[in-house]
């Protein structure tokens, strides 16, 4: 029988890129936060889900789940001052209600275009490896700069642009969440393990893939959406 993994949905930021809350925005009719949560609740690979949103919306987004009747979210909480806090609330919400869970996907409630597919490709790599995070291979060539002046160009061959879901040993990546390098800013859960010296593998997510961050990002999804 597969194995099976929960899941942290990260919902609790505050959008300031945008203006307005990209979670709630109907994407053809449909909110951002639903269209992401049904990846997950029709999911064969997944058996719990925690929702971790802004203190905000906790009541909206509690409301939201009755509506939706998605009987794998077990829990909605609020969220911290970072998204690191905002995965550790999660993560410790598993610990407690769900403390069998081995794997876990940490992915971005902004996120609505994550597929079946990269949810398998995800666990199957983090049951190889412990620790993996979906990403694609750059496009551009990327320039690092400091000042307006360009001190170097990487070689592409070995750029990825990194995304959601980041699949990891439950016991992993929780522990490295309440390590003491836990208290530097970390932009995504990998670059924790990264710090204590673990290897993290990367599997091929999907350039669709994309998380809603700016209003250029609203008007491709729903091109997208609309074929």
């Amino acid at each position: 029988m597969q194995e099976k993994a929960a899941a942290v949905i990260v919902a609790a930021g505050a959008s300031r890129r945008m203006g307005r809350d990209k979670l709630w925005i109907p994407l053809a009719g449909r909110i951002t936060l639903a269209r992401t949560l049904d990846v997950f609740q029709t999911s064969g690979l997944i058996d719990c889900i925690v929702v971790v949103t802004s203190a905000e919306r906790l009541a909206e987004t509690r409301e939201l789940n009755k509506q939706e009747q998605w009987d794998k979210v077990t829990a909605i909480v609020p969220g911290g001052a970072r998204r690191q806090d905002s995965v550790r609330i999660g993560l410790d919400e598993l610990a407690v209600h769900h403390p069998q869970s081995r794997w876990v996907m940490i992915h971005d409630g902004a996120r609505p275009f994550v597929t079946s597919a990269v949810l398998e490709a995800g666990l199957a790599a983090a049951q190889l490896h412990e620790a993996a995070i979906a990403g694609v291979p750059v496009k551009d060539t990327i320039k690092q700069v400091y000042e307006g002046k360009i001190q170097a160009t990487p070689n592409r061959e070995h750029l990825w642009a990194v995304q959601t879901p980041q699949v990891f040993s439950f016991d992993l990546i929780h522990q490295a969440h309440h390590s003491a390098l836990a208290a530097e800013d970390a932009t995504d859960d990998a670059i924790l393990l990264e710090r204590l010296g673990h290897h993290v593998y990367i599997f091929p997510g999907s350039y669709t893939n994309i998380k809603i961050t700016t209003q250029e990002d609203l008007l491709f999804a729903e091109a997208f959406l609309r074929g």
